[in-house]
């Protein structure tokens, strides 16, 4: 080997491994920072007339792991979905309550049955009555207490698919700006490593509220599709547009009748309506459909039971109970506040009926003398109590419940519900423990591949400082018979 070739491999030995050592400690001092992945400088060898002639540096990547993180990215969507429906299951149960706790639907159900049955055996006593008045009520005001709470869930769903959509078309314009700069700086020679990072890390911010692919474009580039088949961005970002209820969500407002928004995007010079929600849509399988799955279905079924057993709860005090427990109107113990005579919405509207109301101007007497009387009758007559307490104890069909099918009396019917919500919250439960340890899971194994190994790189760093001095101590040498050649 020639003294120039020994210098130049020297030379470029020292380059490389100085490029080595910056690309160790980049990856070492951001071994603990979000979204960072771990860089390998790649060296190749070069020949000048079919010699060894130094080394070159082929380039710098990032450590990526393509299968690992999409699906990592649709289990932690899936996670984020189970979510969402996990945390409104149990604010409706809780609003509810389980079947039998204190304060729940059923106990209180529970509770004016038996205040009834004591009041019919002693009519006579005004402070049963008045406690069976009040046991009337707090299963009315369980009821509403309930809708309002269900209602509230829906209102900020609605809220939520805003947010999220704002934050989803913000992002995706975020991201097709890192694509221009990307392509741009790529073209110039200049590294582009920490730019696809804050990409990865927009994209990975996006994909829990819509699961996401990617595809690799050939300048540097990338484009997304949503799991279910849906653009978001290819070239241009493919804007999804929502329309949020002004004033919040009430009982009788559907996407089926039009008084809420569904999902629309713009495709080219066309605004297509998207179906979300449903499990089956093109962006489902994220928090955006599990919302949209909350606010149409899941809080809707769970107001619809309440709302029939509202019905029943009116029908058994009007159609079991004979004539002199009706008022004048021929209502019974609960009515509709509202006067409307829906089912829809009527667990929010029940209410007790004005007459045997004090707060209302009325008398808790009419509970055993009849809601229509003027004046107390006798107070040892318990007849009217007694079918009253019949009527809550009779067995009725649940014309239209999904949560029961047998007869049942109204206490029972208010447990089953209760029941029913609560065994879906308990499997929605177990479903968020699954996908978050899939996520997990998942998450530590991309870790694993792309992430920094800090004793890896510091091992690296040794072997990198023995080439290095290997390469100054060629280039010392050289330096020494270059100035014995030069004294002779």
């Amino acid at each position: 080997m020639s003294i120039s070739n020994a210098l130049n491999s020297a030379a470029s030995g020292l380059r490389a491994t100085s490029k080595l050592a910056s690309t160790i400690s980049n990856n070492v001092s951001n071994a603990l920072t979000p979204g960072y992945a771990s860089r390998a400088t790649e060296l190749s060898s070069v020949t000048a007339g079919g010699l060894g002639s130094g080394v070159r540096v082929a380039g710098t990547t990032r450590a990526e792991h393509p299968y690992l993180t999409a699906e990592r990215r649709v289990a932690e969507a899936a996670a984020e979905a189970s979510s969402v429906r996990a945390d409104a299951h149990a604010r409706l149960v809780g609003a509810m309550g389980e079947a039998g706790a204190a304060g729940s639907l059923s106990a209180s159900a529970t509770a004016f049955e038996t205040a009834l049955i004591a009041a019919s055996a002693t009519p006579q006593s005004p402070a049963l009555l008045g406690t069976a008045v009040e046991a009337a009520r707090a299963l009315a005001t369980s009821l509403t207490s309930t809708a309002a709470v269900a209602a509230q869930v829906r209102s900020e769903a609605e809220t939520a698919i805003a947010a999220q959509v704002e934050t989803l078309n913000a992002t995706l314009h975020r991201i097709e700006d890192l694509n221009g700069k990307i392509v741009s700086l790529s073209l110039q020679g200049v590294d582009t490593l920490s730019l696809q990072d804050q990409r990865a890390t927009l994209i990975d911010q996006i994909s829990t509220i819509v699961p996401l692919k990617t595809v690799n474009r050939g300048d540097g580039a990338v484009a997304l599709y949503a799991q279910g088949g849906g653009v978001l961005l290819d070239g241009a970002v493919w804007e999804v547009g929502f329309t949020a209820a002004p004033n919040g969500v009430t009982s009788e407002m559907t996407l089926e009748n039009g008084a809420l928004s569904g999902l629309t995007q713009r495709q080219g010079t066309l605004t297509v309506d998207l179906d979300v929600g449903t499990g089956r849509g093109r962006l489902d399988g994220g928090s955006l459909g599990a919302l949209f799955e909350v606010r149409d279905s899941l809080v809707p079924g769970v107001t619809a039971e309440l709302d029939l057993y509202a019905a029943d709860l009116i029908a058994r005090f009007e159609e079991l109970a004979p004539a002199s427990a009706l008022d004048a109107g021929g209502e019974g113990l609960f009515v509709d506040a509202a006067g409307t005579g829906a089912t829809a919405g009527l667990a929010g509207r029940i209410g007790l009926n004005a007459a045997v109301d004090p707060a209302a101007g009325g008398a808790a007497w009419r509970l055993r003398d009849g809601l229509g009387a003027a004046d107390p009758g006798a107070e040892g007559d318990g007849s009217t109590l007694q079918a009253l307490a019949d009527a809550m104890t009779a067995k009725r069909d649940p014309a239209g419940f999904a949560s029961q099918t047998a007869r049942n009396d109204s206490a029972t019917m208010a447990s089953e519900i209760s029941s029913y919500f609560t065994g879906r919250s308990a499997r929605a439960d177990d479903d968020l423990a699954f996908q978050t340890a899939r996520a997990d899971a998942l998450g530590e194994e991309e870790l694993n591949v792309t992430g920094v190994d800090s004793d890896g790189q510091l091992q690296l760093l040794t072997a990198v400082e023995r080439a290095y001095a290997a390469n100054a101590k060629v280039l010392s040498t050289i330096d020494e018979l270059m100035r014995v050649l030069l004294e002779i």
